[in-house]
């Protein structure tokens, strides 16, 4: 590895919001507006987040229609490269983080049958940083 390919991927993982991005995405593809609207980040800083995400080799998209789906590499579950090491361990590690598993559990909220829009804008309690 390079040493800017070194600076890519730590880059990627050294932000909460990129962080939370990855453990979402860990649970399977979403789309933009389901991580804006979990995550009540505007739709330019998510769009920024992934790009970021992306070049590091974290993700890929796939174009349907008019949306574009992220998903995790899936190279990294099996990849012997520091990029696949960090991944697993994130991935064990997120199980256990409290406001993670309230992400997750926002996800699965606005992913039910009969969710409105106004259900997903509910106001999201205070986690720490």
């Amino acid at each position: 590895m390079s040493l800017r390919e070194y600076e890519k991927l730590f880059k990627a993982i050294s932000d909460k919001q990129r962080l939370r991005i990855l453990a979402l995405l860990m649970k399977g593809p979403l789309v933009v507006n389901d991580i804006k609207t979990v995550l009540h980040l505007s739709m330019s800083t998510v769009s920024q987040h992934l790009a970021i995400l992306r070049e590091a080799n974290w993700l890929i998209d796939t174009k349907q229609g008019r949306w574009v789906i992220y998903s995790i590499n899936p190279e990294l579950e099996s990849s012997n490269s520091i990029a696949g090491i960090l991944y697993r361990e994130l991935k064990h590690r997120f199980d256990e983080d409290e406001s993670l598993k309230y992400d997750r559990m926002i996800l699965e909220k606005i992913h039910s049958p009969g969710v409105t829009l106004r259900d997903q804008l509910t106001e999201r309690p205070a986690l720490d940083d």
